[in-house]
């Protein structure tokens, strides 16, 4: 594992983490509002995916823009808090399960992570 360890410092690309909360407005209406953080830069490799592969990994997202990141497993809390990940100065928000679970798939010392476009 130290080859993907050293491709992801060589080849990966700098991404951005947004880390935030959501406060609540009005409880009656369950209104919230995310208060973000400042964007913390950690290195990924990152790969598009196509509209077949969207709808494959995560199926009940409509979108067109999708990716699929592989980052060390260090970095597995501030990607479970991450409100938006920034890519190329695009945001991209992580897929989800109904309770709000970032779905990470750990393969091993890395984690895959499928991200998308809000459309």
């Amino acid at each position: 594992m130290e080859e993907l360890k050293d491709l992801i410092k060589q080849e990966g690309q700098w991404i951005k983490v947004v880390l935030g909360k959501e406060i609540i407005i009005d409880p009656e209406e369950q209104t919230k509002k995310p208060i973000l953080n400042n964007p913390i830069p950690i290195k990924a490799i990152v790969t598009d995916l196509t509209s077949a592969q969207l709808r494959w990994k995560m199926y009940g997202i409509e979108t067109q823009q999708g990716k699929e990141l592989i980052i060390d497993n260090r970095h597995r809390n501030l990607i479970e808090m991450s409100q938006k990940i920034i890519i190329d100065d695009v945001d991209y928000v992580g897929w989800r399960d109904d309770l709000g679970k970032m779905q990470i798939r750990q393969e091993r010392d890395y984690l895959k992570i499928y991200v998308y476009r809000r459309s």
